[in-house]
């Protein structure tokens, strides 16, 4: 008998259709999500009259025992449950692929509102079924590799509204984010309800990496995803660069060096002496606590890598660029560390006086103000006596 799972060759993923009750599917999306504030938190309200018109339509027609389309789950497993799976013939063994999944390892990657209206049309009943049909479909995709899985994911929701690009990764970021905490352990990330504020060197929001990440797929440090046209550009940057097995590792080896620098950055403090209410950057850490900084320099280092954007990513150059942009990093880390007068080497009262330069504008300009000076960084580390040539990168 042939399995239920069909084989994706392009991005070496498998994809099943089976069925589930209905109540163990919203447990099992609830234990997922529980700590994002549930099912509503990973999407935006629908505030259209039309939207909130067809949101109830669906959940009235639900609970009259109407069918939904299968809503499309997926996970990165090992190589035991992906062989499984290609084994699969019942949807009882379906199940118990879907049960054996560690939860934190699942993400919603098409049906998000349906789900939502499930639980809602229970709620609705109180909890009884009445006309609710007992069972919905499961299009489960399982993939060995995460960059796989946000390939597939991309392809699946491109031209959906209103689940704009940044809502999508970050339904996928907790599994970005066990790669990178598996990958770098220094690093600590508060995730979307946590009250804790950066206060030490490689600490950083859990959107604030989905940023990132747009930014190294985009490679560019002018993302504003709240215009349609650059969200269209950043969805069709990040799948074509998420096609590529060797994307996310690029990534999280930008995480690593961002860390590096920024625990460099993080020994250092301006001379007491020149601090007034208007200062902008006191000690080495304000640094990258700064958007558009974190966001610049993981442009600049996705355009060292993979070339500037509108060209074809050069994967194929990537590893030994990488070799050298780790060597130029830790240059200019050792040198920090190997200061005299460490002030002096960041030139904190050039920074300032450079980033309070502009008055309008002022997200684009430190944004590109970053670009320009992380790209000098990059290029010459070895001369740099002090950080004074990269704040003037950009005149």
């Amino acid at each position: 008998m042939a399995s239920i799972f069909l084989n994706d060759r392009r991005v070496k993923c498998v994809s099943g259709i089976g069925t589930m009750s209905i109540s163990e599917y919203i447990d099992i999306i609830n234990i997922v999500y529980k700590a994002n504030g549930g099912i509503e938190g990973q999407r935006a309200p629908l505030k259209t009259k039309t939207g909130i018109n067809i949101r109830n339509r669906m959940i009235e027609d639900i609970r009259k025992g109407a069918i939904l389309p299968p809503i499309v789950i997926g996970s990165v497993v090992d190589d035991d449950v992906f062989e499984k799976a290609k084994d699969c013939n019942s949807n009882e063994e379906f199940q118990e692929i879907i049960r054996n999944i560690d939860e934190s390892k699942l993400s919603i990657i098409d049906g998000m509102q349906r789900t939502t209206a499930l639980e809602a049309a229970l709620k609705a009943n109180q909890g009884n079924l009445g006309k609710i049909n007992e069972s919905i479909r499961i299009d489960l995709w399982l993939a060995k590799s995460l960059d796989s899985l946000i390939y597939r994911m991309l392809v699946l929701n491109t031209g959906q509204v209103p689940w704009d690009i940044k809502r999508q990764l970050e339904t996928i970021y907790k599994q970005v984010l066990l790669d990178l905490k598996s990958e770098v352990p220094s690093i600590s990330v508060f995730n979307i309800d946590d009250t804790d504020r950066r206060s030490d060197a490689g600490q950083y929001r859990s959107t604030r990496i989905v940023e990132l990440f747009l930014a190294f797929t985009s490679r560019r440090p002018h993302i504003e995803l709240k215009e349609k046209v650059a969200e269209d550009f950043a969805r069709m940057d990040a799948t074509e660069a998420t096609s590529n097995e060797n994307l996310l590792p690029l990534f999280i080896e930008t995480m690593k060096l961002l860390a590096r620098l920024d625990e460099a950055f993080a020994t250092t403090s301006m001379d007491k002496d020149y601090i007034d209410e208007g200062t902008r950057f006191k000690e080495g850490r304000d640094i990258f606590t700064s958007a558009p900084a974190s966001i610049a320099f993981s442009a600049a280092a996705s355009q060292f890598l993979l070339g500037k954007p509108g060209y074809p990513f050069e994967f194929e150059l990537a590893s030994e660029k990488l070799r050298v942009l780790q060597a130029n990093i830790d240059v200019v880390c050792n040198k920090i560390r190997r200061a005299i007068n460490k002030d002096e080497f960041i030139d904190y009262l050039t920074l300032n006086q450079k980033i309070t330069a502009r008055s309008g504008r002022i997200g684009e300009y430190e944004r590109e103000f970053f670009h320009r000076a992380f790209e000098h960084m990059f290029q010459n580390a070895a001369n740099l006596e002090t950080l004074n040539p990269c704040w003037f990168a950009y005149r």
